[in-house]
Protein backbone atom coordinates (compact mmCIF):
# COMPACT_ATOMS: atom_id res chain seq x y z
CA UNK A 1 0.00 0.00 0.00
CA UNK A 2 3.03 2.65 0.88
CA UNK A 3 5.15 1.81 -2.42
CA UNK A 4 1.33 2.53 -4.56
CA UNK A 5 0.36 5.44 -2.85
CA UNK A 6 3.82 7.18 -3.22
CA UNK A 7 3.73 6.29 -7.01
CA UNK A 8 0.96 7.31 -7.29
CA UNK A 9 0.75 11.05 -5.59
CA UNK A 10 4.71 11.74 -5.80
CA UNK A 11 4.68 11.69 -9.68
CA UNK A 12 7.06 13.29 -10.90
CA UNK A 13 9.03 13.49 -7.56
CA UNK A 14 11.43 10.68 -7.00
CA UNK A 15 11.35 8.34 -4.39
CA UNK A 16 14.91 9.30 -2.46
CA UNK A 17 13.45 12.66 -1.83
CA UNK A 18 10.94 10.88 0.85
CA UNK A 19 12.92 11.70 4.31
CA UNK A 20 13.41 15.51 4.36
CA UNK A 21 12.49 16.78 7.54
CA UNK A 22 9.87 19.09 6.38
CA UNK A 23 7.13 18.69 4.10
CA UNK A 24 6.75 19.97 1.47
CA UNK A 25 3.36 21.29 0.38
CA UNK A 26 1.55 21.49 -2.64
CA UNK A 27 -1.19 23.54 -3.81
CA UNK A 28 -4.58 22.03 -5.22
CA UNK A 29 -7.02 24.92 -6.33
CA UNK A 30 -10.80 24.10 -7.21
CA UNK A 31 -13.14 26.62 -8.84
CA UNK A 32 -16.97 25.25 -7.34
CA UNK A 33 -20.11 27.13 -7.91
CA UNK A 34 -23.52 27.73 -6.40
CA UNK A 35 -24.95 29.93 -7.17
CA UNK A 36 -27.22 29.31 -4.17
CA UNK A 37 -25.52 30.08 -1.15
CA UNK A 38 -25.95 26.83 0.77
CA UNK A 39 -23.96 24.75 -1.86
CA UNK A 40 -20.84 25.94 -0.32
CA UNK A 41 -20.82 22.48 0.92
CA UNK A 42 -19.26 21.97 -2.90
CA UNK A 43 -16.18 23.39 -1.70
CA UNK A 44 -15.74 22.78 1.80
CA UNK A 45 -16.30 18.91 0.84
CA UNK A 46 -12.77 19.36 -1.29
CA UNK A 47 -11.46 20.93 1.64
CA UNK A 48 -11.98 18.23 4.24
CA UNK A 49 -10.76 15.80 1.26
CA UNK A 50 -7.96 17.63 1.00
CA UNK A 51 -7.03 17.43 4.92
CA UNK A 52 -7.94 13.49 4.78
CA UNK A 53 -5.61 13.19 2.08
CA UNK A 54 -2.90 14.83 4.41
CA UNK A 55 -3.34 12.51 7.09
CA UNK A 56 -2.90 9.51 4.60
CA UNK A 57 0.49 11.03 3.43
CA UNK A 58 1.39 11.69 6.77
CA UNK A 59 0.55 8.19 7.84
CA UNK A 60 3.43 6.72 4.87
CA UNK A 61 5.46 9.11 5.92
CA UNK A 62 5.14 10.89 2.43
CA UNK A 63 7.35 14.12 2.50
CA UNK A 64 4.37 15.72 0.34
CA UNK A 65 1.40 18.06 1.72
CA UNK A 66 -1.78 19.22 0.21
CA UNK A 67 -3.19 22.55 0.88
CA UNK A 68 -6.80 22.74 -0.67
CA UNK A 69 -7.53 25.88 -2.33
CA UNK A 70 -11.45 26.50 -3.15
CA UNK A 71 -13.30 29.01 -4.56
CA UNK A 72 -17.24 29.56 -4.36
CA UNK A 73 -19.07 31.20 -7.23
CA UNK A 74 -22.47 32.90 -6.02
CA UNK A 75 -22.69 35.24 -9.16
CA UNK A 76 -24.24 33.19 -11.78
CA UNK A 77 -23.94 30.59 -14.15
CA UNK A 78 -22.70 32.80 -17.18
CA UNK A 79 -19.73 34.05 -15.07
CA UNK A 80 -18.45 31.31 -13.69
CA UNK A 81 -18.18 29.26 -17.10
CA UNK A 82 -16.89 32.22 -18.35
CA UNK A 83 -14.27 32.17 -16.21
CA UNK A 84 -13.68 28.81 -16.81
CA UNK A 85 -13.15 29.03 -20.62
CA UNK A 86 -11.07 31.70 -20.38
CA UNK A 87 -8.36 29.86 -18.11
CA UNK A 88 -8.83 26.43 -20.21
CA UNK A 89 -7.81 28.24 -23.26
CA UNK A 90 -4.90 29.73 -22.00
CA UNK A 91 -3.21 26.47 -21.60
CA UNK A 92 -1.54 28.18 -18.66
CA UNK A 93 -1.31 25.20 -15.39
CA UNK A 94 -0.94 28.77 -13.19
CA UNK A 95 -4.13 30.12 -14.91
CA UNK A 96 -5.98 26.61 -14.59
CA UNK A 97 -7.24 24.98 -11.65
CA UNK A 98 -6.58 21.50 -10.52
CA UNK A 99 -10.52 20.70 -9.99
CA UNK A 100 -13.44 22.27 -11.39
CA UNK A 101 -16.84 21.62 -10.58
CA UNK A 102 -19.73 22.50 -13.06
CA UNK A 103 -22.94 21.06 -15.07
CA UNK A 104 -22.14 18.17 -16.49
CA UNK A 105 -23.41 19.96 -20.06
CA UNK A 106 -19.88 21.45 -20.07
CA UNK A 107 -18.10 17.85 -20.52
CA UNK A 108 -18.78 17.74 -24.54
CA UNK A 109 -17.59 21.35 -25.58
CA UNK A 110 -14.44 20.84 -23.03
CA UNK A 111 -13.84 17.29 -24.33
CA UNK A 112 -14.01 18.26 -27.57
CA UNK A 113 -11.81 21.30 -26.97
CA UNK A 114 -9.14 19.27 -25.34
CA UNK A 115 -9.51 21.11 -22.65
CA UNK A 116 -9.92 17.93 -19.98
CA UNK A 117 -8.91 14.73 -19.69
CA UNK A 118 -10.99 11.19 -19.76
CA UNK A 119 -11.36 9.69 -16.31
CA UNK A 120 -11.67 5.77 -17.09
CA UNK A 121 -8.21 4.74 -16.16
CA UNK A 122 -8.17 6.66 -12.79
CA UNK A 123 -11.90 5.59 -11.68
CA UNK A 124 -10.47 1.89 -12.72
CA UNK A 125 -8.21 2.15 -9.85
CA UNK A 126 -10.32 3.20 -7.09
CA UNK A 127 -13.98 1.60 -8.59
CA UNK A 128 -14.29 -1.34 -5.90
CA UNK A 129 -13.25 1.86 -3.33
CA UNK A 130 -15.23 4.26 -4.01
CA UNK A 131 -17.20 4.25 -7.41
CA UNK A 132 -18.77 1.19 -8.05
CA UNK A 133 -21.90 2.29 -6.47
CA UNK A 134 -22.03 5.55 -8.20
CA UNK A 135 -25.78 5.61 -9.36
CA UNK A 136 -25.67 3.97 -12.74
CA UNK A 137 -27.92 6.30 -14.43
CA UNK A 138 -25.45 9.42 -13.34
CA UNK A 139 -22.98 8.09 -15.42
CA UNK A 140 -24.48 8.70 -18.56
CA UNK A 141 -24.11 12.36 -17.36
CA UNK A 142 -20.82 12.96 -17.73
CA UNK A 143 -20.12 10.33 -20.65
CA UNK A 144 -18.96 11.63 -23.54
CA UNK A 145 -18.47 9.19 -27.10
CA UNK A 146 -18.23 6.23 -24.67
CA UNK A 147 -15.66 7.71 -22.18
CA UNK A 148 -16.03 9.38 -18.30
CA UNK A 149 -14.89 12.70 -18.44
CA UNK A 150 -16.17 14.01 -15.25
CA UNK A 151 -17.52 12.22 -11.26
CA UNK A 152 -20.83 12.92 -10.23
CA UNK A 153 -20.90 15.87 -7.95
CA UNK A 154 -24.36 15.74 -6.99
CA UNK A 155 -28.22 15.72 -8.58
CA UNK A 156 -31.30 16.80 -7.91
CA UNK A 157 -34.80 16.75 -9.10
CA UNK A 158 -36.85 19.90 -10.53
CA UNK A 159 -40.61 20.10 -9.79
CA UNK A 160 -42.87 23.34 -8.91
CA UNK A 161 -43.86 23.83 -5.62
CA UNK A 162 -47.65 25.16 -4.48
CA UNK A 163 -48.81 26.81 -1.59
CA UNK A 164 -50.60 24.53 0.99
CA UNK A 165 -51.50 27.29 3.04
CA UNK A 166 -53.21 29.04 0.08
CA UNK A 167 -55.36 26.40 -1.01
CA UNK A 168 -56.35 25.69 2.98
CA UNK A 169 -57.92 29.45 2.64
CA UNK A 170 -59.39 28.61 -0.64
CA UNK A 171 -61.43 25.63 1.16
CA UNK A 172 -59.51 22.90 0.16
CA UNK A 173 -59.08 19.47 2.96
CA UNK A 174 -55.59 18.15 3.58
CA UNK A 175 -56.33 15.10 1.99
CA UNK A 176 -57.13 16.98 -1.37
CA UNK A 177 -54.20 18.95 -1.07
CA UNK A 178 -51.33 16.12 -0.16
CA UNK A 179 -53.25 14.04 -2.53
CA UNK A 180 -51.77 16.20 -5.93
CA UNK A 181 -48.12 14.83 -6.25
CA UNK A 182 -49.81 11.56 -6.57
CA UNK A 183 -52.78 12.80 -8.68
CA UNK A 184 -49.41 14.06 -10.67
CA UNK A 185 -47.80 10.96 -11.09
CA UNK A 186 -50.65 8.66 -11.99
CA UNK A 187 -51.51 11.28 -14.39
CA UNK A 188 -54.55 12.47 -12.51
CA UNK A 189 -53.71 15.97 -12.51
CA UNK A 190 -51.74 17.39 -16.02
CA UNK A 191 -50.09 21.03 -16.73
CA UNK A 192 -53.40 22.26 -17.74
CA UNK A 193 -55.09 21.24 -14.51
CA UNK A 194 -52.37 23.40 -12.51
CA UNK A 195 -52.83 26.28 -15.04
CA UNK A 196 -56.51 26.05 -13.63
CA UNK A 197 -55.30 25.91 -10.32
CA UNK A 198 -53.12 28.81 -11.12
CA UNK A 199 -55.73 30.81 -11.98
CA UNK A 200 -58.13 29.70 -8.80
CA UNK A 201 -55.49 30.96 -6.89
CA UNK A 202 -54.73 34.33 -8.42
CA UNK A 203 -58.86 34.64 -8.57
CA UNK A 204 -59.38 33.91 -4.80
CA UNK A 205 -57.38 37.63 -4.45
CA UNK A 206 -55.23 35.16 -1.81
CA UNK A 207 -52.13 35.75 -3.74
CA UNK A 208 -50.71 38.54 -6.65
CA UNK A 209 -50.06 36.03 -8.83
CA UNK A 210 -50.83 32.27 -9.45
CA UNK A 211 -47.32 31.30 -11.07
CA UNK A 212 -43.88 32.59 -11.05
CA UNK A 213 -41.42 30.49 -12.87
CA UNK A 214 -37.50 30.84 -13.63
CA UNK A 215 -36.85 33.97 -15.51
CA UNK A 216 -33.38 32.85 -17.03
CA UNK A 217 -32.53 30.16 -19.57
CA UNK A 218 -31.57 26.72 -18.53
CA UNK A 219 -31.92 23.25 -18.02
CA UNK A 220 -35.91 23.81 -16.58
CA UNK A 221 -37.23 24.47 -19.66
CA UNK A 222 -36.46 21.26 -21.37
CA UNK A 223 -38.78 19.52 -19.09
CA UNK A 224 -41.68 21.12 -20.90
CA UNK A 225 -40.91 19.50 -24.50
CA UNK A 226 -40.11 15.88 -22.75
CA UNK A 227 -43.90 16.02 -20.85
CA UNK A 228 -45.18 17.14 -24.67
CA UNK A 229 -43.72 13.90 -25.67
CA UNK A 230 -40.73 15.47 -27.62
CA UNK A 231 -37.09 14.18 -27.43
CA UNK A 232 -33.83 16.45 -27.71
CA UNK A 233 -31.27 14.10 -29.03
CA UNK A 234 -31.05 11.20 -30.99
CA UNK A 235 -28.77 8.72 -28.90
CA UNK A 236 -27.43 6.72 -32.31
CA UNK A 237 -25.71 10.06 -33.71
CA UNK A 238 -25.88 12.45 -30.36
CA UNK A 239 -27.34 14.88 -33.06
CA UNK A 240 -29.68 17.48 -31.06
CA UNK A 241 -33.21 17.35 -31.94
CA UNK A 242 -35.89 20.09 -32.14
CA UNK A 243 -39.66 18.72 -32.09
CA UNK A 244 -41.70 21.04 -33.50
CA UNK A 245 -45.10 19.59 -32.39
CA UNK A 246 -43.67 19.16 -28.38
CA UNK A 247 -42.31 23.21 -28.75
CA UNK A 248 -44.87 24.64 -30.00
CA UNK A 249 -47.35 22.91 -26.96
CA UNK A 250 -44.95 24.09 -25.19
CA UNK A 251 -44.62 27.77 -26.34
CA UNK A 252 -49.11 27.38 -26.01
CA UNK A 253 -48.86 26.61 -22.47
CA UNK A 254 -46.73 29.44 -21.68
CA UNK A 255 -48.65 31.50 -24.00
CA UNK A 256 -51.80 30.92 -22.00
CA UNK A 257 -50.40 31.27 -18.87
CA UNK A 258 -49.46 34.55 -19.40
CA UNK A 259 -51.91 35.93 -22.18
CA UNK A 260 -54.99 34.13 -21.59
CA UNK A 261 -55.18 33.05 -17.72
CA UNK A 262 -53.00 36.01 -17.16
CA UNK A 263 -51.83 33.96 -13.97
CA UNK A 264 -48.15 35.21 -14.66
CA UNK A 265 -47.09 38.54 -15.25
CA UNK A 266 -46.41 39.21 -19.24
CA UNK A 267 -42.41 40.69 -17.86
CA UNK A 268 -41.78 37.70 -16.09
CA UNK A 269 -38.33 37.12 -17.66
CA UNK A 270 -37.34 40.56 -16.27
CA UNK A 271 -38.17 39.29 -12.77
CA UNK A 272 -35.04 38.99 -10.60
CA UNK A 273 -34.26 35.61 -8.88
CA UNK A 274 -34.37 38.13 -5.09
CA UNK A 275 -38.36 39.01 -5.99
CA UNK A 276 -39.09 35.39 -7.07
CA UNK A 277 -37.94 33.39 -4.21
CA UNK A 278 -39.16 36.99 -1.96
CA UNK A 279 -42.55 36.59 -3.14
CA UNK A 280 -43.03 32.86 -3.11
CA UNK A 281 -41.83 32.33 0.55
CA UNK A 282 -43.84 35.49 1.95
CA UNK A 283 -46.71 33.48 0.02
CA UNK A 284 -47.80 35.90 -2.20
CA UNK A 285 -47.34 33.61 -5.14
CA UNK A 286 -49.25 29.99 -5.29
CA UNK A 287 -47.06 28.04 -7.67
CA UNK A 288 -43.59 28.10 -8.14
CA UNK A 289 -43.87 26.29 -11.71
CA UNK A 290 -39.87 26.04 -12.32
CA UNK A 291 -38.72 25.10 -9.18
CA UNK A 292 -35.74 22.89 -7.52
CA UNK A 293 -35.30 20.70 -4.14
CA UNK A 294 -32.41 22.67 -3.81
CA UNK A 295 -34.15 25.99 -3.16
CA UNK A 296 -35.63 24.04 -0.06
CA UNK A 297 -32.12 24.50 1.88
CA UNK A 298 -31.95 28.06 0.04
CA UNK A 299 -35.26 29.16 1.85
CA UNK A 300 -34.20 27.59 4.95
CA UNK A 301 -30.78 29.21 5.23
CA UNK A 302 -31.46 32.47 2.93
CA UNK A 303 -35.01 33.03 4.08
CA UNK A 304 -35.29 31.98 7.29
CA UNK A 305 -38.27 29.48 6.85
CA UNK A 306 -38.34 26.69 9.47
CA UNK A 307 -38.38 22.63 8.35
CA UNK A 308 -41.74 23.05 10.43
CA UNK A 309 -43.07 25.73 7.94
CA UNK A 310 -42.19 24.41 4.75
CA UNK A 311 -43.63 20.86 5.77
CA UNK A 312 -46.99 22.95 6.73
CA UNK A 313 -46.60 25.31 4.04
CA UNK A 314 -45.31 24.16 1.36
CA UNK A 315 -45.41 21.22 -1.25
CA UNK A 316 -44.16 19.94 -4.19
CA UNK A 317 -44.82 17.77 -7.29
CA UNK A 318 -43.32 16.66 -10.24
CA UNK A 319 -43.51 18.83 -13.36
CA UNK A 320 -47.14 17.04 -14.82
CA UNK A 321 -47.79 15.24 -18.60
CA UNK A 322 -48.51 17.58 -20.82
CA UNK A 323 -51.66 15.16 -21.74
CA UNK A 324 -53.87 12.02 -21.08
CA UNK A 325 -51.59 8.83 -21.11
CA UNK A 326 -48.47 10.87 -20.57
CA UNK A 327 -45.75 11.07 -18.11
CA UNK A 328 -44.48 12.89 -15.73
CA UNK A 329 -41.35 14.40 -15.59
CA UNK A 330 -38.39 16.15 -14.35
CA UNK A 331 -34.70 16.94 -15.19
CA UNK A 332 -32.21 16.83 -13.39
CA UNK A 333 -28.85 19.18 -13.80
CA UNK A 334 -26.02 17.02 -12.33
CA UNK A 335 -23.04 18.93 -10.94
CA UNK A 336 -19.89 16.91 -12.04
CA UNK A 337 -16.02 17.26 -11.14
CA UNK A 338 -13.58 17.58 -14.10
CA UNK A 339 -9.63 17.36 -14.21
CA UNK A 340 -8.55 20.20 -16.73
CA UNK A 341 -5.69 18.28 -19.12
CA UNK A 342 -3.33 21.13 -18.44
CA UNK A 343 -3.57 21.25 -14.48
CA UNK A 344 -0.86 21.37 -12.70
CA UNK A 345 -1.17 18.42 -10.64
CA UNK A 346 -4.46 16.33 -12.09
CA UNK A 347 -3.42 13.00 -10.16
CA UNK A 348 -3.61 15.00 -7.01
CA UNK A 349 -6.56 16.53 -7.70
CA UNK A 350 -8.35 13.53 -9.12
CA UNK A 351 -7.24 11.57 -5.57
CA UNK A 352 -8.80 14.59 -3.90
CA UNK A 353 -12.29 14.52 -5.79
CA UNK A 354 -12.11 10.48 -4.77
CA UNK A 355 -12.19 11.23 -0.96
CA UNK A 356 -14.47 14.02 -1.32
CA UNK A 357 -16.85 11.61 -2.99
CA UNK A 358 -17.00 9.51 0.35
CA UNK A 359 -20.52 9.10 1.61
CA UNK A 360 -20.08 11.18 4.44
CA UNK A 361 -18.81 14.06 2.77
CA UNK A 362 -21.28 14.07 -0.14
CA UNK A 363 -24.04 13.57 2.55
CA UNK A 364 -22.98 16.54 4.07
CA UNK A 365 -23.17 18.57 1.11
CA UNK A 366 -26.47 17.29 0.66
CA UNK A 367 -28.41 18.06 3.70
CA UNK A 368 -27.45 21.46 3.60
CA UNK A 369 -27.96 22.34 0.43
CA UNK A 370 -30.79 19.52 -0.42
CA UNK A 371 -29.42 17.68 -2.89
CA UNK A 372 -29.85 14.10 -3.73
CA UNK A 373 -27.18 11.07 -3.24
CA UNK A 374 -25.08 10.23 -5.92
CA UNK A 375 -24.52 6.82 -4.47
CA UNK A 376 -26.39 4.00 -3.26
CA UNK A 377 -24.84 4.06 0.07
CA UNK A 378 -25.71 7.31 1.26
CA UNK A 379 -29.75 6.16 0.82
CA UNK A 380 -28.67 4.19 3.62
CA UNK A 381 -25.93 6.31 5.72
CA UNK A 382 -28.10 7.02 8.19
CA UNK A 383 -27.51 11.23 8.15
CA UNK A 384 -29.30 10.88 4.99
CA UNK A 385 -31.51 7.98 5.86
CA UNK A 386 -32.86 10.33 8.92
CA UNK A 387 -33.36 13.77 6.77
CA UNK A 388 -36.74 13.12 5.90
CA UNK A 389 -36.94 15.73 3.37
CA UNK A 390 -34.24 13.97 1.00
CA UNK A 391 -35.72 10.79 1.64
CA UNK A 392 -38.77 11.79 -0.38
CA UNK A 393 -37.16 14.32 -2.89
CA UNK A 394 -35.03 10.52 -3.82
CA UNK A 395 -38.14 8.90 -4.73
CA UNK A 396 -38.75 11.60 -7.93
CA UNK A 397 -35.05 10.20 -9.37
CA UNK A 398 -37.10 7.64 -11.28
CA UNK A 399 -38.40 10.17 -13.03
CA UNK A 400 -35.44 12.16 -14.10
CA UNK A 401 -34.26 12.82 -17.43
CA UNK A 402 -31.01 14.82 -18.19
CA UNK A 403 -30.11 17.77 -21.00
CA UNK A 404 -28.45 16.53 -23.99
CA UNK A 405 -24.82 15.92 -23.76
CA UNK A 406 -23.77 18.27 -26.33
CA UNK A 407 -22.05 21.19 -26.72
CA UNK A 408 -24.38 22.85 -28.37
CA UNK A 409 -26.95 22.62 -25.30
CA UNK A 410 -26.78 25.79 -23.67
CA UNK A 411 -27.73 27.50 -26.88
CA UNK A 412 -30.29 25.41 -27.29
CA UNK A 413 -32.13 26.30 -24.19
CA UNK A 414 -31.17 29.83 -24.71
CA UNK A 415 -33.20 29.97 -27.56
CA UNK A 416 -35.79 28.54 -26.74
CA UNK A 417 -36.07 31.20 -23.37
CA UNK A 418 -36.04 33.95 -25.88
CA UNK A 419 -38.71 32.62 -28.13
CA UNK A 420 -40.92 31.87 -24.84
CA UNK A 421 -40.02 35.38 -23.69
CA UNK A 422 -41.50 36.68 -27.01
CA UNK A 423 -44.62 34.98 -26.53
CA UNK A 424 -44.75 35.86 -22.85
CA UNK A 425 -44.84 39.43 -23.68
CA UNK A 426 -47.16 39.26 -26.46
CA UNK A 427 -44.39 40.05 -28.99
CA UNK A 428 -44.29 37.01 -30.50
CA UNK A 429 -47.37 33.68 -31.48
CA UNK A 430 -46.35 30.75 -30.12
CA UNK A 431 -46.54 29.88 -34.16
CA UNK A 432 -43.76 32.53 -34.76
CA UNK A 433 -41.80 31.95 -31.61
CA UNK A 434 -41.15 28.26 -32.76
CA UNK A 435 -40.32 29.82 -36.43
CA UNK A 436 -37.81 31.86 -34.45
CA UNK A 437 -36.65 28.98 -32.76
CA UNK A 438 -36.05 26.50 -35.45
CA UNK A 439 -34.29 29.59 -37.84
CA UNK A 440 -31.96 30.96 -34.53
CA UNK A 441 -30.74 26.73 -33.91
CA UNK A 442 -30.63 25.62 -37.32
CA UNK A 443 -28.38 28.86 -38.11
CA UNK A 444 -25.89 28.22 -35.12
CA UNK A 445 -26.14 24.44 -34.77
CA UNK A 446 -26.37 23.33 -38.57
CA UNK A 447 -25.68 19.72 -39.58
CA UNK A 448 -26.02 19.22 -35.82
CA UNK A 449 -29.63 19.68 -35.40
CA UNK A 450 -32.35 17.71 -36.49
CA UNK A 451 -35.84 19.39 -37.06
CA UNK A 452 -38.69 16.78 -36.63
Amino acid sequence: MKRSLAVLLVGPLTLAAIGFAEAREILIRAWTVGPDDPSITRAQVLEAAGQRLNKILADVSSDIRVKVETEFNTEDWGSFKQRNLLALQSGDPDQIPDIICTGHEMIAPYAIAGFIRPLDDLIKKYWDMTYNDIIPSLWRSVKYKGKIWGIPQDTEARLFWYRKDVLRKMGWSEDNINAIPKKVIEGQFLLDDLAHLAREMHASGLVKWGIYHRPTPGTDWFQFIYTYGGELQEPSTGRLVLDKEAVLKMLGFFDRLANTLKVVPRGMTNVPWASIHTAFTKGEVGIFLTGGIWHWGEWKTKYRLSEDYMWENIGWALIPAGSKGGRPVSVSHPLAYIIPAEAGNPRLGFLIVTLATSSDLNTRHAIQSAHLAIRDSQIAYRPYAESKVLVEFTKLLPYSRFSPNHPRTPFYWEAIHKGLSGVETGQLTPDRALEFIVNRLKGEIGDELIVR
